[in-house]
C-alpha cells in the first residue's frame, strides 16, 4: 500500500496532520487494535501542531485538539491574507487581475503537487491530468479558501476542471468591479455608434431600440436639468451639457438602469 508513495505524497500527508506510518508501526497498531476488543479503531499518527495550523479542525478530531484561541488567531490571519489579496486586485484591468489570480492558483497547485514552481503548471491542462485526486483536491480547495476568504465547495476542482476555468471563476467572485467613468462611457457610445452603421434590423427590433433610446434620451435630459450651473473650476457651464459635470454616481445610475452596464 505504501510502496508507490512519492516524496510529494509523503509531504502532502504530513501537511494534512496525518503523516504516514512505517510498515513496523502499521503492523504494531494492527496487533494493538485486534487486542483492544474495541469494535472500531483508527490506527493513525496525528501531528497536532499541523492540524492546529489548518485553523478549522474536522469534527471527528475536535475532541482531541484544543483550538479555541488558536482558531480565532488563524481565522484572523486568513482574513488578513484574503484582504491583502483582494487589495492586490484593486485598480487592475480585467486582464491584469486575471494574471494575478492565475499566478496565485498556479502557485498553490504547485505547492500541493510538490512541484518546484508555478511555471510548471499548464493552465489548460485538467486537474486530473496534473495528478490531483480527492485528497489533493480538498487541500487545494482549503488553500484557495484561505487565500480568497471565500467558502468554496469540496467539488471545486470537479466543477472547474482546469486551472484556467478555476481562475475565471475565482476572479469573477473576488475581483473588484472595474471603475466606469466618463471616458469609458464615451468609448461605449463610440462603439455603439459604429455598431449602428453595421446593423440590418427588422421593424420590430427597430421599434424596440428606438423606444429604449428615447427613454435614455429622457434620462440624459434629466441629468442635464440637475447638473451644477458651473464647472468644477467655477467657470460658467456651456449651454450643452458638459459630460465632465455629471458625477460618477449619476453615470452609474444611468448605465445600470438603461444599458445594463456597471
Amino acid at each position: 500500500m505504501t510502496g508507490t508513495l512519492t516524496d510529494a505524497d509523503v509531504q502532502r500527508m504530513a501537511r494534512s496532520g496525518m503523516p504516514p506510518l512505517s510498515a513496523e508501526e502499521g503492523v504494531a497498531l494492527f496487533d494493538a487494535a485486534l487486542a483492544s476488543g474495541e469494535p472500531a479503531t483508527v490506527p493513525a499518527r496525528l501531528d497536532l501542531a499541523a492540524l492546529r495550523r489548518q485553523g478549522e479542525v474536522v469534527p471527528l478530531l475536535r475532541g482531541l485538539i484544543r483550538t479555541s484561541g488558536r482558531r480565532t488567531a488563524a481565522a484572523a490571519t486568513d482574513g488578513d491574507a484574503a484582504a491583502a489579496f483582494a487589495q492586490r486586485l484593486t485598480g487592475l484591468s480585467a486582464a491584469e487581475g486575471r494574471e494575478v489570480v492565475l499566478d496565485a492558483v498556479r502557485g498553490q497547485v504547485a505547492a500541493v503537487l510538490g512541484h518546484g514552481g508555478a511555471t510548471e503548471i499548464d493552465e489548460d491542462r485538467a486537474f486530473l491530468d496534473l495528478g490531483f485526486d480527492s485528497l489533493t483536491a480538498v487541500e487545494l480547495r482549503n488553500r484557495l479558501s484561505a487565500l480568497t476568504g471565500i467558502r468554496l465547495p469540496a467539488t471545486l476542482l470537479f466543477d472547474y476542471p482546469t486551472p484556467a476555468e478555476l481562475v475565471d471563476h475565482l476572479q469573477a467572485r473576488i475581483a473588484p468591479e472595474p471603475s466606469f467613468g466618463p471616458e469609458a462611457l464615451l468609448g461605449e457610445l463610440e462603439r455603439l455608434e459604429k455598431g449602428f452603421g453595421e446593423l440590418v434590423i427588422t421593424e420590430e427590433v427597430h421599434e424596440q431600440i428606438a423606444g429604449r433610446l428615447e427613454v435614455l434620451r429622457a434620462k440624459w435630459q434629466a441629468l442635464r436639468d440637475t447638473a451644477p450651473a458651473a464647472g468644477r473650476d467655477g467657470s460658467p457651464a456651456d449651454e450643452d451639457f458638459d459630460f465632465e459635470s455629471a458625477s460618477d454616481e449619476e453615470v452609474f445610475d444611468l448605465l445600470d438602469n438603461e444599458l445594463g452596464l456597471n
